[in-house]
């Protein structure tokens, strides 16, 4: 129903005032023949799920966000003032999801000053896109890890409470990858900060699969799996550089630490579909030469 209203608004709204045509413009940022034909690839995927999967692509193979914000620059440029309601609007929309929320919100609220069939959702987008401003605005780093973990867990605050307000809509899932972002942030100072924590490496483990469990369902849930291999690389490392003279070395505990190494990339090695995945296979390949050549040293 909401998508049949905005799609109504658009259409009443282009009916004002004849179709422009582009011109000369080319290549992959040309805007087409009309505004109608610029605006329809974004207004098709504006409900799209954005944290479970990957932004959508235009045929040209550009991200269709971004692709779709310039063609209706380009358009501007070219009509300056025409159909500045429809154009204003959809810019917006388009600017939200690619989380400019700030420059978002001067334009729904620019659009909801006008007389057009569209101001009352603009004014409604004014609203909703300030929310994520505030939240997205936020300080997110401190002057040591204590003050950085406290921001951030005030700013994940503010995004878990989006993320219920905006529950059963769109705007749901980019409040989800917000979330998603700053608590892959949080997991990386700790991994980075481990050796100062106190039972550090357990620590980070436990920070990297909370971040796998939680978001399952996430389009970057290979990436985390990878993250977390990384850290058993790390640790399969420290332990060969903390044992380095012969009797102090442990085949088995070393083989142990590795093969968690090796188990989290090959998991994403053999996902299809991954982007992630030539990735994975080359750390596969070169962690599995590094697990080789160490025990070839000891034996």
């Amino acid at each position: 129903m909401r998508t049949r209203r905005a799609i109504a608004a658009f259409l009443l709204a282009l009916a004002l005032a004849p179709p422009a045509r582009a011109g000369d413009a080319t290549g992959a940022f040309t805007p087409y023949e009309d505004i109608l034909q610029v605006i329809a690839d974004l207004t098709w995927h504006l409900n799209d799920d954005v944290y479970r999967f990957p932004s959508p692509k235009d045929p040209t193979g550009h991200e269709l966000y971004q692709l779709a914000l310039r063609r209706i620059e380009n358009w501007e440029k070219r009509y300056p003032g025409r159909l500045a309601d429809v154009t204003g609007f959809t810019r917006a929309e388009a600017l939200e999801r690619l989380s400019e929320y700030r420059a978002a919100t001067e334009l729904y609220r620019q659009v909801g000053e006008m007389q057009s069939p569209l101001a009352e959702k603009a004014r409604a987008g004014a609203e909703r896109s300030t929310a994520f401003a505030q939240a997205a605005e936020l300080p997110d780093a401190g002057s040591d890890l204590d003050a950085s973990l406290t921001a951030l867990r005030k700013k994940l605050d503010a995004w878990g409470a989006l993320v219920q307000k905006f529950d059963g809509t769109p705007y749901q899932a980019v409040a989800m990858a917000e979330e998603e972002r700053l608590e892959g942030v949080v997991a990386r100072l700790v991994v980075e900060n481990r050796r100062g924590i106190d039972q550090g490496p357990q620590t980070a483990e436990r920070s990297l699969r909370f971040l796998i469990a939680k978001h399952v369902d996430s389009k970057n849930l290979p990436e985390h799996i990878m993250r977390l291999g990384d850290l058993y690389a790390e640790l399969a490392r420290d332990y060969v550089e903390e044992h380095a003279r012969p009797l102090a070395f442990d085949e088995d505990e070393f083989t142990a630490r590795a093969d968690r190494a090796l188990d989290m990339y090959r998991k994403v090695a053999t996902w299809d579909g991954a982007r992630e995945k030539p990735e994975a296979q080359g750390r596969y390949a070169a962690f599995d030469a590094f697990k080789t050549s160490v025990l070839s040293r000891y034996r």
